[in-house]
């Protein structure tokens, strides 16, 4: 009787959340498909897109695991698919923005063999930088500016949640269940932290981001992001706390701002466009503040239901 082969486990599990990215989502697959030959991982997309981006992966790689659902999903909602799914020790999670560096697999293998820290982060820089508008940087300086290259190896309070890669027991309990069917990279980071399980930079893992978004939508997003956040934070906590949360966010954009700012000083590189966009990142950072303080007041009402990027 012949012995079926059992397929074997990989070692990394990549997992991407996508709604209509098809303008990115090959080149983001293309760089992860030229390193799977040389490390044994597995790439998922969980993807909920009405545009061509489910054609574009079935018919250029067949060999991603593709999830797809009719409904429009969220992309908490998708991260979490995706990791339920996937069979890596190690789970990796990039969005379709994400372009990985040429060893960027067996860079985030390396540092999960080194350290034992349960989440591990990289770098994030832009994509063709000197073609980038101004709108693109200030993007990119808003959401990743901290985590530009250079990166120092160390502990930290935050990492990159379009970089990021986690133990399997950080994200599945002893039974191998998934702890999270929403995967929410700020609070499943912040349990990891409170208890004892500090987070870690490392410089090895970069991605370029590469994200064409109007930045009116970015900006609209940003509200939600700040609502849906805000009232997370507070859902079940009494009154008071939340109007002592809410007197605070004047404050938000500016503490924000000068978190950045110092953490991008630090690099000593592309200053200029950190200067020129400053008056876009007082607007992005406020537009958070104003949907935290509205999450804070009104709860997240269907803020995190348009997260999807």
């Amino acid at each position: 009787m012949t012995a079926v082969a059992r397929p074997r486990v990989p070692r990394l599990s990549v997992v991407i959340g996508v709604h209509n990215a098809e303008s990115v989502i090959a080149e983001c697959l293309a760089a992860l498909e030229q390193q799977q030959e040389r490390a044994q991982a597995e790439v998922i997309v969980a993807d909920s897109s009405t545009d061509g981006t489910p054609e574009i992966v079935r018919r250029q790689f067949p060999a991603v695991r593709l999830l797809h659902a009719d409904a429009p999903l969220t992309l908490p909602e998708l991260r979490g698919r995706g990791i339920g799914a996937s069979r890596g020790e190690i789970i990796a999670i990039l969005d379709p923005y994400s372009i990985v560096d040429e060893r960027w697999i067996l860079e985030t293998l390396n540092a999960h063999d080194t350290h034992s820290h349960a989440a591990i982060g990289g770098s994030v820089d832009l994509h063709d930088a000197c073609r980038g508008s101004l709108l693109a940087w200030s993007i990119y300086i808003n959401e990743y500016g901290m985590f530009m290259p250079p990166v120092l190896h160390g502990e930290t309070w935050i990492l990159p949640g379009s970089n990021i890669a986690y133990k399997r027991r950080a994200l599945f309990d002893e039974a191998d269940r998934p702890r999270f069917d929403v995967f929410w990279k700020t609070f499943a980071n912040q349990g990891l932290a409170s208890s004892g399980q500090p987070l870690l930079l490392v410089p090895g893992m970069g991605v370029r981001l590469r994200k064409p978004i109007p930045f009116l939508d970015f900006l609209s997003t940003r509200v939600d992001h700040g609502r849906c956040f805000g009232g997370m934070r507070v859902a079940s906590r009494p009154l008071g706390e939340r109007l002592a949360r809410a007197a605070t966010c004047p404050l938000v954009p500016f503490v924000l701002l000068y978190r950045w700012g110092r953490s991008y000083a630090a690099k000593r590189r592309r200053l200029d466009m950190f200067i020129l966009t400053l008056p876009l990142q007082l607007l992005l950072f406020g537009a958070w503040a104003f949907g935290e303080c509205i999450g804070y007041l009104r709860g997240s009402g269907r803020a995190c239901t348009r997260l999807f990027y």
